[in-house]
């Protein structure tokens, strides 16, 4: 298997940061955008008609739009490993991104290409660290229901694998507009009420309360992975199965207010079905965004 290693520069101060993901050599990968408010860099290369036929790395940060600046940190960081698709005057790595607003939690300042060359700097192999940490820092759950409280999302991770080798996992950042819940369909974290019940977002629009948003401060980003070999439009429409394992986990999601994106990338020669990696891919995504809220707290 190809290997991947992850980085995070967290920015307490200013509750934002900046994660990545560096392949140690070009691989397919394809994305699905499901929300309606994406912040985003360089989507067109995972198009299916589209020249380049693989990535260097992916990049997730805060700050919005403006994080998405970062990623010329980790441009230079492959330059300089040599990497890149090759150009006649110099290789130009290729690095999709994208990000989450944050801007509601602390302050607007973003992260930074010096923030992200050192996330590849400090990047290892099998990275499971999860929390508010990275591009996690600063995210949110639950921002609709009128006198409730905000929750904290973060960076999360899970991985499944079969008995044949076959592995697939995930690592999302959940800054969500709904509530994270479990299996059961219990309420793990999102909007609080202040006698400290859960307010129940998904409930409060069934019961026919109007929506009230004051900002677009939600999106979920999320990485899927596989050692099993798939060309881009397998990819793509991995993405679209495992896109399952977010509405299990979020309620309600993709909505205007989200900037919901999936990315698949393909990192081994294993073989397996699409079906089969597209079931992993949805339950280890439910189980990725379910681990982001482990140590889950109020944000006043």
């Amino acid at each position: 298997m190809r290997s991947l290693k992850v980085g995070h520069y967290t920015n307490d101060l200013n509750g934002t940061g900046v994660s990545v993901f560096l392949l140690d050599r070009p691989s397919p990968a394809a994305y699905s955008l499901c929300g309606a408010s994406p912040a985003s860099h360089e989507l067109h290369v995972l198009e299916l008609d589209a020249n380049v036929p693989f990535i260097d790395g992916l990049v997730f940060s805060g700050g919005s739009a403006f994080g998405l600046g970062s990623v010329a940190g980790v441009m230079k960081w492959f330059q300089e490993q040599g990497r890149g698709y090759q150009t006649h005057y110099a290789p130009v790595p290729i690095v999709p991104a994208a990000g989450i607003y944050d801007f509601a939690v602390k302050s607007t300042i973003p992260p930074t290409a010096e923030n992200a060359y050192q996330a590849c700097l400090d990047a290892v192999e099998s990275n499971v660290a999860m929390g508010r940490i990275g591009a996690g820092t600063g995210a949110s759950i639950g921002k609709f229901v009128p006198h409730a409280t905000r929750m904290s999302g973060g960076v999360g991770f899970a991985e499944m694998k079969l008995a044949n080798g076959v592995s697939v996992f995930a690592y999302v950042v959940v800054n969500s507009l709904g509530d994270v819940r479990d299996a059961s369909g219990n309420i793990l974290a999102g909007a609080r009420l202040p006698n400290g019940e859960f307010a129940n977002c998904e409930r409060y629009l069934l019961e026919g309360h109007n929506e009230i948003v004051t900002d677009l401060a939600n999106t979920t980003l999320v990485a899927v992975f596989t050692n099993v070999r798939f060309s881009k439009p397998e990819l793509k429409r991995i993405t679209k199965v495992a896109m399952a394992g977010m509405a299990r986990a979020i309620s309600p999601i993709f909505t205007r207010h989200d900037g919901d994106i999936i990315f698949c990338v393909s990192l081994g020669d294993h073989v397996a079905s699409e079906i089969t990696i597209g079931a992993m891919a949805a339950e280890v995504v439910r189980l990725a965004i379910m681990n982001s809220v482990q140590d889950s707290m109020l944000i006043v």
